[in-house]
C-alpha cells in the first residue's frame, strides 16, 4: 500500500480537525479547557505535518522536532481535558510532563546521536500510550465526580465522554500492538505495519474533534437544564422549581394530615456588602449561607433561592415549635461559622419568618404571601428597635 497518500490525508484531516476545535471554542468560550484543547491539537497537527515530510527535510526538523511537537502538544491537551472535567488539582499532569521530557531526551539521542529509528518509534509510542491512558483516567474520574456533584448529570447520556474514553482506550491498545508490527521505516514507506498505523491515526484524528464537540454540546445543554432547575450561584433549587416541588410536598402532607412549615429567609445588609466588596463576594456569601442551610436541614426539607437575597425552606411534618428549633440552629451556626474575605470577617445576619399550616389551610401560594408579610413585619420591628436604641 502506498503510504504517501495516507500521510497526506493524515496531515489534511489534522488541519481540518484543528480548525473545527477552534470554531468549537469560539462558540463556547465559557466552557473551560476548550482553547487549550484546540491549541494542543494544532501543535500536534504541525508535528504530524513535519512527520509526513520525513526524508524531505533534515532529520533534526522532520524527525526530532516533529516528535517533540507531537508529544509536547499532548501536554496542554491533557491540561485542557483536566480543566474541562474539573481535575486541575490532579498531580497527574506534572508526572506526565516529567515522563514527556524524558521521552524527548530519548528521541534526541536516537535521532541525532545514535540513528536507531526503531527505538525512537518505541519510545514515542509508549509515551503516546501513557497520554491515552491519562485521558481515560481524567475523563472517567471527572465524569464520576460530576455525577456526584450535579444530580442532573446522571440523566445526561454523556455520549461524548464515553466516546472519548473508548477512542483513547482503543488508541492505547492499538499503539502497543503496532509498536511491534512497525518497521524502522519512514511514514511514506510501503511497509504494511506503517500503513495500518497511518489508518489508525487518521481514524483517531477524525473522531477526536467530534468527541470534544459532542462533550461541549452536552455540557452547554446540561447547563441550560441546570439553570432551569437550580440557581446557578448557590446550586440549590430556583424559585420556579421550588413552587413545583412545594406543591407536591403540600399534596403529600394533605394526604397524611401532616403540618407544613415555611421559612422565609432574607440576608440582611446584602446591598451594603455588594457596595463594599462587590458582586463576587456577595455571591460567595450566598453560597456560604446555602451550604449552612443545607447542612441544617433534613433530606425531605426543600431549600431554594427565591430572590436576590432571599431563600425559602419548606419543612414537611414540622410544627411551629420544631420550626423555632430549626431557626435557632441556623442562626447559631451563622455565628459559629463566620464568612471572611481577604482576612476580614463579614458578618452574616438573617431575618427569618415562619409560617405553619395544617390540613385544609395547606396552600403554598398563601403561605408564601404570609411569609413575605411576616418577614416585612419582623424587619420593620427590628429597624424600629434600632431607632429607639439610638
Amino acid at each position: 500500500m502506498e503510504n504517501l497518500a495516507l500521510t497526506t490525508a493524515l496531515a489534511l484531516v489534522s488541519v481540518v480537525g484543528a480548525a473545527a476545535l477552534f470554531m468549537n471554542w469560539a462558540g463556547n468560550k465559557k466552557v473551560p479547557g476548550l482553547l487549550l484543547i484546540a491549541a494542543a491539537f494544532s501543535v500536534t497537527s504541525t508535528g504530524i505535518l513535519l512527520l509526513a515530510t520525513q526524508g524531505i527535510w533534515p532529520a533534526i526538523v522532520s524527525v526530532f522536532l516533529a516528535n517533540c511537537l507531537t508529544l509536547l502538544g499532548r501536554v496542554p491537551l491533557l491540561i485542557g481535558l483536566a480543566k474541562f472535567w474539573n481535575q486541575e488539582s490532579s498531580k497527574l499532569v506534572m508526572t506526565i510532563i516529567a515522563l514527556c521530557l524524558l521521552t524527548i531526551t530519548g528521541v534526541y539521542y536516537f535521532t541525532l546521536v545514535s540513528d536507531e529509528a526503531i527505538w525512537r518509534i518505541r519510545l514515542v509510542t509508549v509515551m503516546i500510550v501513557i497520554f491515552d491512558v491519562s485521558y481515560v483516567y481524567v475523563i472517567s474520574k471527572g465524569l464520576q465526580q460530576e455525577r456526584k456533584r450535579r444530580p442532573i448529570m446522571s440523566m445526561n447520556s454523556n455520549f461524548g465522554a464515553f466516546t472519548a474514553i473508548a477512542l483513547s482506550s482503543f488508541t492505547a491498545a492499538a499503539g502497543l500492538v503496532m509498536m511491534f508490527l512497525r518497521a524502522d521505516a519512514a511514514l511514506d514507506s510501503t511497509d504494511i505495519g506503517t500503513s495500518i498505523f497511518l489508518l489508525g491515526a487518521i481514524f483517531s484524528v477524525v473522531v477526536f474533534p467530534f468527541t470534544v464537540i459532542i462533550m461541549t454540546a452536552e455540557e452547554t445543554n446540561l447547563e441550560h437544564q441546570e439553570n432551569a432547575v437550580f440557581d446557578p450561584i448557590t446550586t440549590i433549587l430556583n424559585h420556579r422549581t421550588f413552587l413545583e416541588v412545594g406543591e407536591r410536598v403540600m399534596g403529600i402532607a394533605l394526604r397524611y394530615n401532616k403540618p407544613v412549615s415555611l421559612l422565609t429567609i432574607e440576608i440582611d445588609d446584602m446591598d451594603r456588602v455588594v457596595k463594599k466588596f462587590g458582586t463576587n463576594v456577595a455571591n460567595e456569601m450566598l453560597r456560604h449561607f446555602s451550604l449552612i442551610a443545607i447542612d441544617r436541614r433534613r433530606n425531605e426539607d426543600v431549600l431554594a433561592r427565591t430572590s436576590f437575597k432571599g431563600f425559602g425552606m419548606l419543612l414537611p411534618g414540622v410544627d411551629q415549635k420544631d420550626c423555632e428549633v430549626v431557626i435557632r440552629r441556623i442562626k447559631k451556626t451563622l455565628q459559629e461559622e463566620t464568612f471572611s474575605f481577604r482576612g476580614e470577617q463579614v458578618p452574616i445576619s438573617v431575618t427569618i419568618a415562619a409560617v405553619t399550616r395544617k390540613e385544609e389551610h395547606l396552600n403554598l401560594t398563601d403561605m408564601l404571601q404570609e411569609g413575605e408579610i411576616e418577614l416585612h413585619r419582623r424587619k420593620l420591628a427590628t429597624s424600629n428597635d434600632l431607632i429607639e436604641f439610638s
